[in-house]
C-alpha cells in the first residue's frame, strides 16, 4: 500500500517521533551479552556496575541512534572485538543481504573517519562508485549537497567500539534515484560525481575482481576475497585457478577485508595445501583484515605457503554470533575464544604481522595501492626463484 503524499509529508516532519528511543534495546543488549559472552568473567569487568553506569545516559537518549551509541559505549568497556550493537538500517541493508548472498542496491564504497575527515577506503569492484570514477583516497565532502558527516545517508558499518580502530561508513542507496557526491581527489580540487546505485554484493565484487595482471613479462592472477562468509567465495577462487589463472606464473591472493566462516577459510587454504595451486602465491593483508582472515594469514605463514605482504592485521579474532533484538537492531556477541583455531596462540588484540610491512597512506592516494604494487614485485621474485629451482632439478644441479 502506498502512502498518500500528505501522510508522507507529515511523517517526515516528525523525525523525533519516528525515532523515539526504546530503553528495552539497552536492556536486551546488556542481558544478551551477559548470557552469551565467551568469557564468563566478562574480561575482568564488573558487568552489573557498567549497566548502572550507562543506564542514566540510556534513559536520557533522545533518539534510537543515541541509545545505540550509549549502548555501544558500554559494550566498548569490555575491550574486545565482535561486540557491537548494529542499527536496524545497517543490519537490514548492509549485513543481512550479504549473509544471504543476495545483491542489494548500493553506492559501492566504504569510507573511514580519519582526523575528522571521511576518506574513501575501498570500492566494490565493478560497483557503481567505481564505475562513476570514485577513487581510493578521495575525501568525501558532501552527499546530495549536505556535508558528508551530517548526511542522513551516511551509516556506520558496525565497527567494534572496544577496539581502537576508526569507524567505517557507507553511503546508503536512495530509493529509485542517483546520489550526488562531492569528492576531493587532490587537495583544493573538489569535483561532483553522480552515482547511480545498483544491486551488488561483496560476492559479486569478488567475482568482478578476478583478472590477470601483466608484470615485467609475467602473468599474475589476482582475486580479492571481500569476506569468507559464503562458499561462493571459495568457488570463485577455485574456478579462477582452473580457468582464468591456468596459464599464469603466480597468484596474488588479496584477503583484505572482513572475516567469515572457518569452513570457507579452510576450503581456500586447502587449495594450497593439496597442490590444487602449485605455483608461487603472495598473500595481501592490511590493518582491517580481521577474524577468519587473520587466522588464514597466521596459518599461511606457519605452513610457509608463501610471503605475506601488507599491514599488521586488525587483531579481531573471536568467534561470534548475531542476536536480533526487538527493535530490529542486531547485537554481535563473541561466543568463542579465537585461540581454539590457533593452537592457543592469541591473535585477539595483537593481529598478524606480515613478512613484508608496507606503508599504505590513504588521503589523496588517487587510487594507488602500495600493497598491491609491492605484492607484484614480491611475486616476481618468487616466480624467478621457482624457475631457478625447476632449472636446477632439470639439469641435476
Amino acid at each position: 500500500m502506498r502512502l498518500l503524499p500528505v501522510a508522507l509529508a507529515f511523517a517526515l516532519s516528525l523525525p523525533a517521533l519516528a525515532e523515539k528511543p526504546d530503553i528495552k534495546t539497552f536492556e536486551e543488549a546488556w542481558q544478551t551479552t551477559q548470557k552469551n559472552f565467551f568469557d564468563k568473567k566478562m574480561n575482568g569487568r564488573d558487568w552489573k556496575a557498567l549497566h548502572e553506569k550507562y543506564l542514566p545516559y540510556a534513559k536520557k537518549a533522545k533518539t534510537q541512534d543515541e541509545l545505540i551509541s550509549v549502548t555501544n559505549r558500554m559494550l566498548g568497556e569490555l575491550k574486545v572485538s565482535h561486540l557491537v550493537l548494529i542499527s536496524k538500517d545497517s543490519y537490514t541493508e548492509h549485513f543481512l543481504p550479504e549473509m544471504g548472498s543476495k545483491p542489494s542496491p548500493q553506492v559501492g564504497f566504504e569510507a573511514v573517519l580519519l582526523e575528522g575527515e571521511l576518506w574513501v577506503r575501498n570500492l566494490l569492484e565493478g560497483g557503481p562508485a567505481e564505475k562513476a570514477g570514485i577513487l581510493r583516497g578521495d575525501r568525501l565532502v558532501s552527499v546530495d549537497g549536505v556535508a558528508a558527516k551530517k548526511s542522513k545517508l551516511l551509516e556506520e558499518t558496525g565497527c567494534d567500539p572496544g577496539l581502537p580502530w576508526p569507524a567505517l561508513y557507507y553511503v546508503r542507496a536512495p530509493k529509485d534515484r542517483a546520489v550526488t557526491l562531492e569528492v576531493e581527489s587532490k587537495k583544493g580540487r573538489v569535483r561532483e560525481v553522480v552515482v547511480n546505485p545498483e544491486p551488488i554484493s561483496m560476492i559479486g565484487a569478488t567475482q568482478n575482481s578476478v583478472r590477470v595482471i601483466r608484470h615485467n613479462g609475467m602473468r599474475f592472477g589476482y582475486v580479492h576475497t571481500w569476506h569468507f562468509l559464503a562458499t561462493a567465495i571459495y568457488g570463485t577462487v577455485s574456478k579462477a585457478m582452473k580457468k582464468e589463472f591456468r596459464h599464469c606464473d603466480g597468484l596474488l591472493l588479496d584477503i583484505r577485508g572482513r572475516g567469515g566462516s572457518p569452513l570457507v577459510m579452510n576450503a581456500i587454504l586447502g587449495l594450497f595445501r593439496t597442490g590444487a595451486w602449485d605455483k608461487p602465491v603472495v598473500l595481501l593483508v592490511d590493518d582491517r583484515s580481521r577474524s577468519a582472515k587473520e587466522i588464514f594469514a597466521w596459518m599461511f605463514m606457519k605452513e610457509e605457503l608463501g610471503p605475506v605482504v601488507g599491514r599488521t592485521t586488525e587483531g579481531a579474532v573471536l568467534g561470534s554470533q548475531f542476536f536480533p533484538l526487538s527493535d530490529g537492531s542486531c547485537l554481535l556477541v563473541p561466543v568463542v575464544d579465537g585461540k581454539m583455531f590457533t593452537k592457543g596462540v592469541k591473535l585477539e588484540g595483537a593481529g598478524v604481522t606480515p613478512h613484508h610491512v608496507v606503508e599504505y597512506p590513504l588521503p589523496y592516494a588517487n587510487g594507488f595501492d602500495e600493497i598491491l604494487e609491492f605484492g607484484k614485485g614480491r611475486l616476481e621474485i618468487e616466480v624467478k626463484r621457482a624457475r631457478g629451482r625447476a632449472a636446477a632439478m632439470l639439469f641435476g644441479m
